[in-house]
């Protein structure tokens, strides 16, 4: 076919020839060897091929620096977006006191979760459940240790949109209510279908303190319609509560069919943490 335009068109013919330059970079001399169409030399970049190996590896090393940075900030932003409160956000696995055996045990847990998950692939991840019977032993900081680790591995694309939300179980029944009774027309307030969309869609929920919150059929209704959806989506949540599973006030809060969905997400396994009051241990607020 190409012998065929060449004979049509004399000018279409494709040859090569050796020519001298100098390079634009480092301004030495250089042959390459330039194609020539219809006798006219085709346009080729002015480098020699040391300099346009080099300048190619800086391009690159660019492109990775700029897509590392847009990354760190992308992880500071969902930091704070997600919800996570302030007191949390420094709080990793390396910071946790582990001294007591228990917690130890709940230390392990956590970071083995958190090293095997990925935001990018979530679903079908087992749930994790930390359970206390008493305040103050680092609930809270191991959610925020998962949160800060997994975002710390995470290479995905910067521009997408927070894929975690953090939420205290007083705090997501106050949110919720706060969309009740909005005006017409009021496009400022987010609506009570957006707040069950955006906890139910996201790839990993963390949902702190439940059991502060009062037990009604508001709760029961809200915690079912958000882990049936998750169940349905095969997407983890992380809970932290002071209430056990075989026990009747969880059930009175989030009823008894959402306490059974949450046992098979989590494959029947409480992590227990035991320990006097980090808090009056330490005597900080």
């Amino acid at each position: 076919m190409g012998g065929d335009l060449e004979k049509l068109n004399p000018e279409s013919k494709t040859t090569k020839k050796l020519e001298e330059f100098t390079c634009e970079s480092c301004g030495e001399k250089y042959q390459k060897e330039i194609p020539l169409v219809g006798g006219k030399p085709l346009w080729i970049s002015r480098e020699c091929h040391a300099c346009a190996e080099k300048r190619e590896k800086e391009e690159i090393a660019a492109a990775e620096l700029a897509l590392q940075e847009a990354r760190d900030k992308t992880r500071n932003n969902w930091r704070h977006f997600c919800g996570m409160p302030d007191e949390l956000l420094l709080k990793t696995f390396d910071n946790y006191d582990r001294t007591e055996k228990s917690i130890k045990s709940a230390y392990r847990a956590a970071s083995e979760w958190a090293k095997a998950f990925s935001l990018d692939t979530p679903r079908g991840y087992p749930s994790l459940l930390l359970y206390s019977e008493g305040p103050g032993v680092g609930k809270g900081h191991l959610m925020a240790a998962i949160v800060n680790s997994i975002l710390n591995k995470w290479a995905g694309d910067p521009k997408k949109k927070c894929p975690l939300r953090f939420e205290s179980g007083p705090s997501l029944v106050k949110r919720i209510k706060g969309t009740y009774n909005l005006r017409k027309g009021d496009d400022i307030h987010e609506r009570e279908d957006e707040v069950y969309k955006a906890l139910s869609g996201v790839a990993l929920l963390l949902l702190d303190d439940i059991g502060k919150e009062k037990a009604s059929d508001f709760t029961r209704e809200t915690y079912w319609f958000i882990i049936d959806e998750r169940v349905k989506s095969s997407l983890p949540v992380i809970i932290s509560t002071r209430l056990e599973f075989d026990s009747k006030e969880l059930e009175n809060l989030m009823g008894e069919d959402t306490v059974d969905r949450i046992y098979g997400m989590v494959r029947g396994i409480q992590v227990n943490i035991k320990g006097a009051s980090y808090r009056r241990w330490k005597g900080i607020p």
